[in-house]
């Protein structure tokens, strides 16, 4: 658990974690260059547990998580956030779910995400967490995850547990622009490793104000929209054939654009909508849902749409066209 200025929060998520009912755990905590009390406050849980470690860096939040987990001595390696609240069993839950299925290298959990006011208040959540948190709770098995990456992070961080083998193999955390754990994911699952989930609640997942995701540049959604292109112009069917981008809306115009500074080669938009199709958009043509099928093994699909309606419509029309979700097509938000 890397923290910084963390200290209204910290103290009950290391709790979290002291109070779980798998005890044979070691807590590595690492203060990133706090200025306010979160060093002291680890110190006082360290002489509260021997089971607690703690670690100090000057360096970037990156390369203070990457000292957190390589300091570990365990094989596997849980990540928290400092305010976060681990429920009880989820250290337990992940390490029989990973035990039970040795062909994952790792795996995260159901969240329920609670937004924390400035007050220090907890309510429900709102817009597009309150979105994300029915979206990440729905997309669960291996295949899903990797078939679905593109739409967003598929595990959230907090909840995770991974194999140190594969953080050894992949070099952990890197420094890219964009998130930071969203890249992980990202070159696990491109190196071929899989990823599951327990389909149970183990993480209170809180949405305070000060929040990086909400703070830092590098989790904004453009740098999101980044990080697919670069992943999708890295596969090799897209790197052969080139793609059909369906959606001609902001989130395809978009993503085409960033794909051709990848030098993805953008065979057409498909669309719906009547007053779009004929239209040329940045040399690119716009052609209708009739012309899916042309495409079939010439191309790899792209569902470009950034609301779930208008999505589920699309993955409707590429099924029933003949793609597979995963394989010949993939949803990007």
């Amino acid at each position: 658990m890397p923290a910084r200025n963390a200290a209204t929060t910290l103290e009950a998520a290391i709790v979290s974690l002291r109070t779980q009912d798998l005890e044979d755990l070691e807590i590595v905590l690492v203060d990133h260059g706090s200025t306010d009390d979160t060093h002291r406050i680890m110190l006082e849980q360290a002489r509260a547990d021997s089971r607690i470690r703690v670690l100090q860096s000057r360096g970037t939040f990156v390369e203070a998580a990457n000292l957190a987990w390589s300091s570990a001595s365990g094989s596997l390696i849980a990540r928290m956030d400092s305010d976060d609240l681990a429920l009880p069993s989820r250290l337990r839950r992940q390490r029989e779910f990973l035990s039970d299925h040795p062909e994952l290298a790792g795996c995260g959990s159901h969240v329920a995400i609670f937004r924390r006011t400035e007050d220090d208040q907890f309510t429900p959540p709102d817009g597009g967490y309150l979105r994300y948190e029915k979206w990440i709770n729905s997309v669960n098995s291996p295949g899903e995850i990797a078939a679905q990456r593109f739409i967003d992070s598929p595990l959230p961080n907090p909840s995770t547990m991974v194999r140190r083998a594969a953080l050894d193999a992949v070099g952990g955390y890197l420094d890219p622009p964009w998130a930071e754990d969203y890249d992980l994911w990202l070159r696990l699952l491109e190196q071929g490793y899989r990823l599951g989930k327990v389909e149970e609640t183990l993480l209170h997942w809180h949405d305070g104000p000060g929040r990086a995701t909400r703070t830092h540049s590098r989790y904004s959604l453009h740098r999101f929209q980044e990080a697919k292109a670069h992943y999708l112009a890295r596969m090799p069917g897209i790197l052969d054939s080139g793609v059909v981008v369906c959606g001609a809306g902001p989130t395809g115009k978009e993503m085409a654009s960033l794909l051709r500074e990848e030098g993805v080669r953008i065979h057409a938009f498909i669309e719906v909508n009547t007053r779009q199709i004929g239209n040329i958009i940045a040399g690119i043509p716009v052609l209708g849902t009739g012309e899916l099928a042309s495409f079939c093994g010439r191309a790899i699909m792209l569902a470009a749409v950034g609301r779930v309606a208008g999505r589920e419509r699309a993955r409707d029309s590429l099924r029933e066209a003949g793609f597979v979700e995963g394989e010949s097509f993939f949803c990007v938000a």
